[in-house]
């Protein structure tokens, strides 16, 4: 409980973007993220996270969890979070969902993200649109 309100938790159970950079280790994705040409149409979650209501919500809860451990526990903590592997999942999966429009005539149907060999990524080349550091 004393991580949950130190760590000013309840701000992240909405969805404004200023809560991902409650931790120090985010302040230069949350710099990036502010001068990047996604800032305007998306917020963190929009990227980071799954868009259907229940998925959603228990990734907000992982992703937590283990962000709470790692600063509660973990001498190691590293300098910045990588996203794991449902991360990159979703991202992919959000990408393709956002511009639809835009490459449905050009994606090659092994960018799918539940595709299962290893296949290209939006971000393997647009690795710094939303932010740097990988995402």
């Amino acid at each position: 409980m004393y991580t949950f309100i130190n760590a000013n938790g309840f701000s992240y159970l909405g969805s404004d973007f200023a809560a991902c950079n409650n931790c120090h280790v985010m302040n230069e994705v949350y710099d990036d993220y502010n001068k990047s040409s996604h800032k305007s149409v998306a917020q963190c979650g929009d990227c980071h996270l799954p868009h259907s209501f229940v998925r959603k919500w228990i990734g907000k809860a992982q992703s937590g969890i283990g962000h709470m451990i790692a600063f509660s526990f973990d001498k190691n903590l590293p300098s910045h979070f990588e996203a794991n592997k449902n991360t990159k999942k979703w991202v992919q999966e959000n990408c393709i969902n956002c511009h639809q429009d835009y490459i449905s005539n050009v994606v090659n149907p092994t960018l799918k993200a539940d595709h299962n060999n290893a296949s290209l990524s939006c971000v393997s080349c647009h690795k710094d649109v939303g932010h740097k550091r990988d995402f």
